[in-house]
């Protein structure tokens, strides 16, 4: 039974591949710039990706964590195609996820988008601050109020993606990765499948899961819905050099060319508003979590209080001398 349901997967997953595989990147009449001519909703006001301007978005402390259930590790079998446009992992609706307002979201597949047209060039959707990283991954969810993706896809609170992004850890494998990695030599060309035998998308993602951006945007392929809530981790995924050449070298596209560049551009804010679960502060390396930052600043008040006493005391115990 298990085996027929898998060939059932793969089977579509074929038949997904070879339909909309007119639409390119950055090649041909229908490249991206000119998406919107036959997938009108490519030229909306709410598209994605976008740019996170840090110092813009607003902390909202009813984010809480997200609950993610399922996402540990699993053994089964899991298709993975070639679509032409990316590498897409096939996800079992065990796998769900539970926003701060108490929706949940069942996952449908995990893919990716990378860069690797030249070796300065990266391939993140989302950037940070105009900074574009290595890679990005999406895993796309749809609402559980909702029988099928089918449906959901059509809704206006219909799906949700958890996206992270990758950068790069010189010589430092990743070994959650390992498998994935060395399955793609599998599915070169558009069209061909495999299977994954097990599956742990949570190693596969940053060790913070805590805190994220999140704002409501849409697919980054047509048809462009607009009924995306985005949950962008804060944390990042680190792989080797070598693996991330792997990603960006093996795949073929539906033109037989080295499947490069899978990413759309940012897309216009247009007034929409961009939340977190941190705060950040732009005097630290990194962006720290409202309880750390709290605790510190408190520190911090403490240490100037305590300059300021020994201070007075040297300068009174002078006077007195």
């Amino acid at each position: 039974m298990t085996t027929l349901v898998t060939l059932l997967s793969l089977l579509l997953l074929g038949a997904l591949a070879q339909h909309g595989s007119d639409w390119t990147y950055s090649d041909g009449a229908l490249d991206q710039a000119h998406w919107p001519t036959e997938y009108p909703l490519c030229g909306g006001k709410r598209q994605s990706p976008i740019n996170l301007q840090r110092k813009k978005v607003q902390y909202n402390p009813l984010l809480t964590a997200l609950n993610l259930t399922g996402y540990e590790a699993q053994g089964g079998e899991f298709p993975m195609i070639n679509n032409g446009h990316t590498v897409q992992i096939s996800l079992p609706p065990t796998m769900r996820m539970t926003a701060a307002d108490g929706t949940e979201y069942i996952a449908l597949q995990m893919h990716f988008h990378w860069g690797g047209a030249s070796s300065e060039i990266s391939g993140s959707e989302h950037t940070i601050d105009g900074i574009r990283y290595v890679t990005e991954i999406h895993v796309v969810h749809y609402n559980s109020k909702y029988s099928s993706y089918d449906i959901a896809k059509n809704e206006p609170d219909g799906l949700a993606v958890l996206a992270a992004l990758i950068e790069v850890k010189e010589y430092t494998e990743n070994t959650y990765y390992s498998d994935f990695i060395s399955h793609l030599k599998n599915v070169r060309y558009a069209g061909q499948s495999t299977v994954l035998s097990g599956l742990d998308i949570q190693d596969m993602l940053p060790a913070n899961l805590y805190y994220y951006y999140s704002y409501w945007g849409s697919l980054t392929t047509p048809p462009c819905t607009e009924n995306v809530l985005w949950f962008v981790l804060s944390d990042t995924v680190k792989l080797s050099r070598a693996q991330v050449w792997k990603l960006e070298n093996s795949l073929l596209d539906s033109h037989n060319k080295t499947l490069r560049n899978d990413y759309r551009r940012t897309q216009p804010l247009n007034n929409r508003v961009v939340e977190a679960n941190f705060i950040y502060h732009p005097e630290y390396r990194h962006h720290l979590g409202v309880e750390l930052q709290f605790y510190l600043r408190k520190i911090n008040s403490n240490v100037e209080y305590l300059k300021k006493y020994i201070e007075q005391k040297k300068a009174k115990r002078k006077s007195q001398d």
